[in-house]
């Protein structure tokens, strides 16, 4: 038993029995020593060389006969070692056949170390006590080479010192010649520093080549930890992916009868202006309309950013008047709530996109109001290292340190479990976000929960002053459109009829296509050259608003001004109608902005 617990306690060092070796890190410990050892191996020219030294030294000093025969059992040896280096060398044996290579280099080392122990007997001058200690210098010479070249494998040590020095040790024990006593001692002694050495150097030998295979372990085990979480990256774009096209599945399908809502409320509006009551119910529609599509608008401002296609077109912009004309849209909304509203702003021009920073301005506006119910809300801009530092201050209810982030997350609200539509969408600080890392910019965040917050964002101050470049577009809710002809290709029947009648309110005339095909039957109808093509972009047999429009063109001869009106707000599609090259809205669409469209491409302008 206690033979035993000595085994198990000492395998790692003396290598595996004939048994499998228990763990993956135990074999790979096991065959990095062996193939070690062959590769220290000493060469056996070196070795053959030294044998004949001796041989020489000794020749007519020590007995003729012991002499042949050691120098015989030594060379062969010798050569046999050298060839078995070789092979293993040349043939580059697998893990598996290791352990077999392992025993037959131990049973050599053993035979070496018997041979340079019987020197001690067949080299051993009775009378030549000089020959005598220099036979003890070479074979201990010997062992401290072998000691260190089979380092790796501390069997192999044992194997070839022992019989050497022990075999040297018995020689001279049995010659009772003065001297020879003291001399087995110093050998002994000698001996047990050769195997002190030995198991140090086996130690240290193990250790970095256990130390190479944890680092080995720990490679592999950061590749599977860079693969698990690549595929996480995959598996969360996909999922984003996903989500994208579900957004922007359910937005058109909610657009398209919402456009058609949209169209009718607003051919009714004129008509319940007599009536108060009919007035007030379509006003409550309106509003209704508003609500769903500010969610609408936000899905597309999302998924704008998704596709990539949104341009930055920076300009300088006189901060004072820009940042006035945009708090003045929120006025009456503080003003209902009970909020006050204040601007700060010095004289300062920025260099940025107007159209995008007004996009973030307004929805920390928006945000800080929503969720302010008393004192106010300050819009200010402080100069900062070459910087205009927009600031949105509000007394609202604050946001906690743990969902500092988690608020520019899409759909994620704070205070309304009940998800009122008074609260919010959880888009607007995602769009802010989004927005900023396009232009380059960094969304601050300062807050104490129960005092409110400020978001904070640096805008490059422009290198020269100069003025906002003003776009004036005619959003009149009654202008004319008399005298325009219209080709409207629509398949949805309550859109096209809602179309038509908005268009006949404005004064223009229409002839509706169904489809592609049924789009001659509609010019012949109108009877002339449309000044106008509108069209829906999803048309039946998977034909596309695309190929209305060329189709139309084709028969007119003539490239006609065309709008794409869709309610698709996935990024493909959106990189596809931007390809187009032609005017596109999307669903809902506002009908003061249609017309205002119209009149643009009727006039031979192209509106942005």
């Amino acid at each position: 038993m206690a033979l035993q617990n000595w085994w198990q306690a000492h395998r790692k060092k003396w290598g595996p029995p004939s048994a499998a070796v228990e763990s993956q890190t135990d074999k790979g410990l096991f065959n990095a020593q062996v193939r070690m050892v062959y590769a220290t191996a000493n060469p056996g020219l070196m070795h053959g060389l030294l044998v004949l030294v001796v041989g020489w030294t000794y020749w007519g000093v020590a007995p003729e006969a012991g002499l042949v025969l050691w120098l015989s059992l030594a060379l062969g040896l010798s050569g046999l070692r050298t060839l078995l280096v070789w092979w293993f060398i040349y043939t580059t044996p697998r893990d598996e056949d290791l352990l077999l290579w392992d025993r037959i280099y131990l049973f050599a080392v053993f035979l070496t170390g018997l041979v340079w122990g019987l020197s001690g007997f067949l080299l051993y001058p009775p009378d030549n006590y000089i020959y005598q200690v220099m036979i003890s210098f070479v074979v201990g010479g010997i062992s401290a080479s072998a000691t260190a070249s089979l380092s790796p494998r501390l069997p192999a040590i044992w194997l070839a010192v022992s019989p050497a020095m022990g075999l040297l040790i018995v020689g001279f024990l049995m010659d009772p010649t003065e001297g020879h006593v003291p001399m087995a001692i110093l050998l002994i002694l000698y001996f047990l520093v050769l195997m002190n050495i030995g198991r140090s150097m086996n130690r240290q030998v193990v250790e970095a080549l256990s130390l190479r295979f944890e680092n080995r372990d720990l490679v592999v085990s950061l590749e599977k930890t860079v693969q698990q979480l690549d595929e996480a990256r995959r598996e969360a774009e996909r999922s984003s992916r996903a989500k994208t096209r579900f957004l922007a599945a359910a937005s058109h399908d909610l657009r398209q009868p919402v456009h058609a809502l949209r169209l009718f409320t607003a051919a009714l509006s004129r008509k319940a202006e007599a009536d108060a009551t009919e007035r007030e119910i379509v006003d409550k529609v309106d509003r209704s309309l508003d609500v769903i599509g500010d969610l609408l608008n936000s899905l597309l401002d999302i998924s704008k950013l998704d596709a990539e296609i949104v341009e930055v077109n920076e300009e300088k912009i006189a901060l004072r008047g820009y940042l006035s004309q945009i708090i003045n849209e929120f006025e009456i909304e503080a003003e209902d709530k009970g909020l006050s509203l204040r601007l700060s702003v010095p004289d300062m021009d920025v260099t940025s996109d107007p159209s995008l920073l007004g996009q973030i301005v307004r929805n920390l506006l928006s945000n800080a109001i929503r969720y302010t119910s008393q004192g106010g809300i300050l819009l200010a801009v402080r100069r900062r290292a070459g910087h205009a530092r927009i600031e949105v201050w509000d007394t609202g209810v604050g946001i906690e340190e743990p969902h500092a982030q988690e608020i520019f997350q899409e759909f994620f609200q704070l205070h309304n479990a009940a998800r009122d539509h008074q609260g919010g969408l959880g888009l607007g600080l995602s769009i802010v976000k989004r927005t900023c890392d396009l232009l380059g910019y960094q969304v601050e965040l300062c807050s104490r929960p129960g005092l409110g917050s400020r978001f904070a964002v640096p805008v490059p101050l422009a290198l020269e002053q100069g003025h906002l470049r003003e776009v004036h577009v005619d959003l009149s809710a009654d202008a004319d459109l008399s005298g325009i002809q219209v080709l409207l290709v629509e398949d949805d029947a309550h859109s096209a009829e809602a179309m038509a009648l908005l268009l006949a309110k404005w004064g223009a005339r229409s002839a509706h296509a169904s489809n592609i095909e049924t789009i001659d039957v509609a010019l012949r109808h109108l009877g002339t050259v449309p000044d106008l093509i509108l069209t829906d972009y999803r048309l039946p047999d998977d034909k596309t608003g695309s190929d209305a429009i060329e189709r139309a063109r084709t028969i007119l001869e003539k490239d006609v001004p065309a709008i794409i009106v869709t309610g698709d707000t996935g990024p493909e599609r959106l990189r596809t109608l931007r390809e187009i090259g032609v005017q596109w809205l999307h669903k809902p669409v506002q009908p003061a902005q249609l017309r205002s469209v119209i009149r643009h491409l009727v006039a031979g302008q192209r509106y942005d």
